[in-house]
């Protein structure tokens, strides 16, 4: 009875580590599903389409897309994915104004720090400051003074309130001391770019990949630009025309909420990783303007702390207050 009995806790606890070490060995068993805290056609949305066929193939497993716009640069969505169950099957495709302007504009319900695991960053996207084709101006220059004759009734469209085209428009505003009115796009790039498109608005100060096959169309004008575009270097930048405060671009990363598992991230970091350095994927993202420069996690975490730290001392100094 007794060899019995040793027999039978072996048998037990063999089942239990080797259960465990499979349960450890199965993520991802299910489809993992990313947030796009903006609308469709968003920058968000773009490059989680363009990773998603590599993701799957990384993780052997159906890569799902979800909309969750709202709050302002897409705080809505941010706070979605920082409130979900760690467990690595909800991640979200998040902008830098989420953690560098909005905390410091607005009371957001996450800790920007300490509320996400960070897992990879994609690279920069400049901002750019674009009109209708039909409208008359042909240079920043012509736009300023426009705006100049009739105070507060030129129009400029964002991604909404304390996003880095908001923090741009801002210090350009400052910078000249011309006043334009800001139209905040809650819903994101789409709409925005829709109502520049149908007269709407006279202007938008826009992220660069979701203008550049606009401007390739003859659509939209780009004015200027807050750093060099590859594609059109005819295109000034706001130093080239003296304003060099108007500096600040946008970057994306994917994030988990907070303490996601060992076992999860040693799934999760070298398939991003993989993702965002194939030639391929490098190639899609840079045809649309994208910046490519990949960062792993750590760097990211150091990165959203030391901008964090800069936005507020720029706002600080500037007197900005994003409206």
């Amino acid at each position: 009875m007794k060899k019995i009995s040793i027999a039978f806790i072996t048998v037990l606890f063999s089942m239990a580590f080797f259960g465990a070490a499979f349960a450890q060995e199965s993520y991802p068993s299910k489809p993992i599903k990313i947030i796009i805290p903006l609308g469709p056609g968003s920058g968000n949305d773009v490059v989680t389409r363009i990773l998603s066929e590599s993701l799957e193939k990384e993780l052997n497993t159906r890569i799902e897309v979800e909309y969750k716009a709202g709050g302002g640069g897409g705080v809505i969505g941010a706070d979605f994915v920082a409130n979900s169950k760690p467990d690595g099957y909800t991640l979200g495709t998040l902008n830098s104004s989420i953690f560098t302007n909005s905390p410091v504009f607005t009371t957001v319900p996450f800790d920007p720090i300490k509320g996400f695991t960070s897992i990879a960053r994609l690279g920069a996207g400049s901002i750019v400051l674009v009109v209708n084709s039909n409208a008359p101006w042909k240079s920043v220059e012509e736009f300023l003074d426009h705006a100049k004759k009739s105070p507060g009734k030129a129009t400029c469209g964002t991604t909404g309130v304390a996003t880095v085209g908001n923090l741009d428009l801002e210090l350009l505003k400052a910078a000249t001391g011309v006043q334009i009115t800001h139209v905040p796009y809650k819903a994101g790039s789409g709409p925005n770019i829709a109502a520049l498109l149908g007269g709407h608005i006279e202007c938008a100060m826009q992220l660069w990949p979701v203008l550049v096959n606009h401007v390739r169309g003859g659509k939209l004008r780009a004015l200027a630009s807050v750093s060099p575009l590859r594609e059109f270097p005819n295109v000034p930048t706001f130093t080239q025309k003296g304003f060099p405060a108007v500096n600040l671009e946008v970057w994306f990363g994917f994030f988990g909420p907070a303490n996601l598992p060992a076992d999860v991230m040693a799934k999760l970091v070298p398939a991003f990783e993989n993702a965002l350095k194939d030639p391929g994927n490098v190639a899609k993202l840079e045809k649309l303007g994208w910046n490519v420069q990949y960062e792993g996690p750590a760097a990211v975490s150091a990165r959203i702390e030391r901008e964090l730290g800069a936005v507020r001392d720029l706002v600080k100094k500037a007197g900005i207050k994003p409206n």
